[in-house]
């Protein structure tokens, strides 16, 4: 009792919309968990390495940024848990698009076979659909136990997420209601949905020429052209700082321009190229995903591979062109 309190009290936290959306979710990704219990334990881990993170930065001694390093890792704890429970759904939602058309027609068998339609979806459900055995069986229990099946398939068109399946099921509905052959409704569905997967297929082959060309120039030539930029700047803000000029020459004029010397931290050029890189990487992968399968969501399992991409090249070359600067400008002798 005592734990189911705490559960309410938690969830007061959060706005109903995103109660709904993350029940929706859970569906999708086939988690059994109530939402409230999800929602409850996701607060807590979040808030456990909150906390670890807060007392970190008081013991390096950054007490300014102790109270942001809690709000940053909370919210950014809880987003990739949002994000691992949407990526599972669209997983799971990908795999059901696979295997429904042979579903379909090993249903269409079953009723040419003499079986009533909630019978034949029973039969249906076989091992080898994966996650789509237990939609269909559970679909079945609903059917037999006197549910209309015109229900009983459009709520298990919005149990997977998936456009094709939720279309799919409205349009076999559409067609029951209308009169139509159940049997070869089914088969040809499961043509249409075959024609459409290498439809897409097609597609992903022409535009992927793009997302390899997009992967090189974010993955590649922008952590090389940083660390060419930022050593650069370096270079010159040493040279500059070697140099004995008086206050009223720090600078030059060159036409109508009036240049002088810049000063920087060190630490601020680091953290704005890492920054730059990161936003790079993550609008890259974005893109990626958008271009191959049509969904930006399919590229967020890119965006851990183009940031480690991005952070060693750039470390790996600006290592590299400082050891080859030194080889080519030996040290002047006087």
């Amino acid at each position: 009792m005592k734990v189911e309190n705490m559960y309410k009290r938690i969830r007061r936290f959060y706005p109903k919309s995103y109660m709904q959306w993350l029940s929706n979710q859970l569906i999708y990704a086939d988690v059994s968990m109530s939402v409230e219990k999800f929602l409850s334990f996701s607060f807590l881990y979040s808030l456990a390495f909150a906390l670890v993170a807060y007392a970190a930065v008081l013991i390096l001694g950054y007490s300014l940024f102790a109270l942001v390093a809690l709000f940053a890792v909370f919210f950014v704890f809880q987003l990739l848990i949002d994000l691992l429970i949407i990526l599972i759904g669209d997983k799971r939602g990908k795999f059901v698009e696979e295997v429904l058309p042979d579903a379909l027609q090993l249903m269409a068998a079953n009723i040419r076979s003499g079986l009533t339609p909630d019978k034949a979806l029973l039969f249906t459900a076989r091992p080898e659909f994966g996650s789509l055995e237990k939609e269909l069986r559970f679909a079945a229990s609903r059917a037999v136990a006197g549910e209309p099946l015109e229900e009983t398939l459009i709520s298990m068109g919005k149990r997977v997420k998936s456009r094709i399946i939720e279309r799919t099921f409205t349009l076999i509905v559409e067609g029951m209601r209308k009169g139509g052959e159940m049997a070869s409704l089914l088969e040809q569905t499961s043509e249409d949905i075959r024609n459409l997967k290498l439809l897409k297929k097609e597609i992903a082959a022409q535009v992927g020429m793009y997302a390899i060309f997009i992967f090189i120039a974010t993955g590649l030539a922008a952590p090389l052209l940083f660390s060419f930029s930022t050593y650069l700047v370096e270079t010159m803000s040493n040279i500059g700082s070697t140099l004995k000029i008086g206050e009223a020459t720090r600078y030059a004029t060159v036409g109508g321009l009036r240049i002088g010397f810049v000063s920087y931290s060190p630490d601020f050029l680091r953290f704005y190229s890492f920054s730059l890189l990161a936003v790079n990487s993550i609008f890259g992968s974005l893109l990626i995903g958008l271009l191959q399968e049509g969904n930006e969501k399919a590229g967020i399992k890119y965006i851990p591979i183009l940031l480690l991409l991005n952070i060693t090249i750039f470390i790996v070359s600006k290592l590299v062109i400082s050891q080859f600067v030194t080889i080519l400008t030996p040290a002047a002798t006087l």
